[in-house]
Parts: C-alpha cells; sequence; structure tokens
C-alpha cells in the first residue's frame, strides 16, 4: 500500500508568554509554528516573493518549510515577526499579511481531527526545537504545544493581532 503524501498545514505548535511589569502592564508574546507544504508552501513563497523580504533573515532556521510567527502585544501596541525577525507593515509587505491571516484562519478552521503530527517529525529534533527555534523542550512540554486546541485559540489570537496590525496601517 502506498503512502498518500500530505499537502497543506501539518506539525503546529504554540505557546503564550505573560508577564506584568511594575506598572501592571500586561505584556503577551505569542509563538506559533507551523510546516506549509504543497500549496500553501507555494502561497507562502509567493507572498514572500511579493514582500521583496530578505531570505536570509527571514527563512526558518530550523527548516525552510517551517513557518514562525511571533507576536508581541502590550495595550494599544502590537508588533509581529516571522522566523524572528520583526516584520513591518509597509505598502510593500502587505501580501505577506494577507498570507499570514489567511494561514492562521485555515489552522482556526481546522477540526481536531485535521491536526497531523507525522512521526517523523516527532521524532526529529524539530519537535522540540520548532517553536521558539533558540530553545529546546522536553518532550511532555512540546506535546502541549501541539495540541489542537491550543493551537487553534493561539492562532486566533495571532490572527486578531493581524488584523489590528492592518487596521492602525490602513488608519493612519
Amino acid at each position: 500500500m502506498d503512502k498518500i503524501s500530505f499537502t497543506g498545514v501539518k506539525n503546529m505548535s504554540y505557546c503564550l508568554d505573560k508577564a506584568r511589569d511594575l506598572n501592571d502592564v500586561i505584556t503577551k508574546e505569542r509563538w506559533l509554528n507551523v510546516e506549509l507544504s504543497g500549496r500553501d508552501l507555494h502561497k507562502f513563497r509567493k507572498a514572500f516573493k511579493k514582500s521583496n523580504l530578505a531570505k536570509r533573515w527571514y527563512t526558518n532556521p530550523v527548516q525552510d518549510n517551517f513557518l514562525n510567527i511571533n507576536t508581541y502585544s502590550i495595550p494599544s501596541e502590537d508588533a509581529i515577526a516571522i522566523n524572528n525577525n520583526l516584520l513591518e507593515v509597509t505598502d510593500e509587505t502587505l501580501p505577506m499579511f494577507t498570507e499570514l491571516a489567511r494561514l492562521t484562519r485555515k489552522i482556526i478552521k481546522k477540526e481536531k481531527s485535521e491536526f497531523i503530527c507525522d512521526e517523523k517529525y516527532m521524532n526529529s529534533k524539530a519537535f522540540n526545537t520548532a517553536l521558539l527555534m533558540d530553545k529546546e523542550f522536553d518532550d511532555l512540554t512540546s506535546t502541549q504545544f501541539h495540541m489542537p486546541e491550543k493551537v487553534k485559540k493561539g492562532a486566533a489570537e495571532i490572527n486578531k493581532v493581524i488584523q489590528r496590525i492592518m487596521e492602525k496601517y490602513f488608519n493612519q
């Protein structure tokens, strides 16, 4: 029997870090990692190219078909990075913001049964390092970060941040 080749988004993980400063201001930092293939990888690379981003700065160091989205939020201020590099919103980078919004919406709509973590990925170093790219987690922690409901909720929060950034840009 032949194995069916999967294309799309898979091997997704998410985590959230919250901190409160001395002035009672809450900072939220979110990380979402997803492996792209097929049409989704093609669409991402097309938006990447249209946005004229430097490959050496924005390519994922763990695996080049991984996308790591990181958002940083304090009240009335949001920032977004892909693969640990800040992504400024400009007319030129709008295709990338549109693509990130599309990908996060796709993840939000996925059924729990559609979440795929393949065996090759789970047995690789990427399982424990892909989410933060510079920090390794133990297997139990990594497993928690890959839970479908956590990933879906995180993608929804990141999508809201993307929308706020784009709205602020268009309303300037």
